[in-house]
């Protein structure tokens, strides 16, 4: 009997390192955006470790993380460390500068695992005061981590998406940029409103949400009496393999209202982390994710069958630039 019970561990033990040896543990990640400024100033930039907390796209979950830099962090061997609670720690080493269109360099990470990969800038003169910004970075996964191979190339292409558009905001007067700000968890209260509801692929959803927002922005301006908050979206499925939303625009009022031409819902309270984000809606794609990679840094876990929220907090037409505009994004947590 003990025999079979050994026979039957060993082989239990033996599935799932099978399974682990027969993935690829090497990932590759490049990113692209191009920056209004030369060359020369975008590589200066990057050089600079100090600069990094300005537009770093991990630095902005914990502004406090524990920063140390090198004699001469801006030479060739120069380096800057982080060590954080909710970031990890880990080092990043300039290995070796290549006239002003390429930076090559080591990242180090010791928690919450502990690997090394390649990462290299390509910068490309576009014209007299434009630069293409490339950001790669080459590596691999531990062997017991390598079912996390496609995720974290993904999750890297996001944050490099971001860390590019931030880049640029620092960089480029009067350039679109998003900035974030993570404002922990609130009490979100109930709401009635009128809504229009939808169900479709990303590409339609865009399209139906300016003829439905119009046209809910029509009844608000002829009816301001009966509003009582900004705008918003309730995303109750939302399936990222194939891109698919189920959702309503809704324009919060303080009581029932009849003949409007919309379908009236009642949203209720409920407890929910809240991110916001300054910035065009172009995007609101990476303010989704930064916010759920809050979420998994703090350890919160969100209720994934309840409904998430998207308020609009000024109107797009009254501010003077994009960056000014104010989206709320509530996500539902346990």
């Amino acid at each position: 009997m003990a025999t079979v019970l050994i026979v039957i561990f060993v082989v239990i033990l033996a599935v799932p390192l099978i399974y682990l040896s027969t993935l690829k543990g090497e990932f590759i990640v490049s990113r692209s955006l191009a920056i209004g400024v030369a060359r020369e100033q975008v590589f200066e930039k990057i050089k600079d470790f100090k600069s990094w907390p300005e537009w770093s796209p991990w630095l902005m979950h914990e502004p406090e993380t524990r920063l140390e830099y090198s004699d001469a962090p801006n030479q060739q061997g120069g380096w800057y460390s982080w060590d954080g609670e909710t970031v990890g720690a880990g080092r990043l080493t300039h290995l070796k500068f290549s006239d002003s269109n390429r930076i090559e360099q080591k990242i180090e990470f010791l928690r919450p695992f502990k690997s090394v990969s390649q990462v290299w800038w390509e910068l490309e003169q576009l014209d007299d005061s434009n630069t293409l910004v490339r950001w790669n970075m080459s590596g691999s996964m531990p062997f017991l981590f390598r079912f996390m191979t496609k995720k974290i190339a993904e999750y890297v292409g996001k944050d490099y998406d971001t860390g590019l558009a931030m880049l640029r905001g620092v960089l480029e007067p009067g350039a679109e940029y998003p900035s974030f700000s993570f404002e922990g968890i609130v009490e979100l209260p109930a709401q009635t409103a009128l809504t229009i509801p939808f169900e479709g692929d990303l590409e339609t959803m865009k399209t139906a949400m300016a003829e439905g927002f119009s046209k809910l922005g029509e009844f608000a301006a002829e009816n301001q009496q009966l509003i009582s908050g900004c705008p918003f979206t309730c995303y109750h499925e939302v399936d990222l393999q194939t891109i698919y939303f189920k959702c309503d625009m809704a324009l919060p009022v303080k009581q029932e209202v009849t003949q409007s031409g919309f379908k009236q819902k009642h949203f209720p309270a409920g407890r929910y982390y809240k991110t916001s984000m300054k910035g065009s809606y172009q995007f609101l794609e990476l303010a989704w994710y930064q916010a759920y990679s809050h979420l998994q840094m703090q350890k919160i876990k969100p209720q994934k069958k309840a409904a998430s929220f998207e308020f609009y907090e000024n109107d797009p037409n009254e501010v003077g630039h994009t960056n000014e505009i104010v989206t709320s994004i509530y996500v539902p947590v346990k």
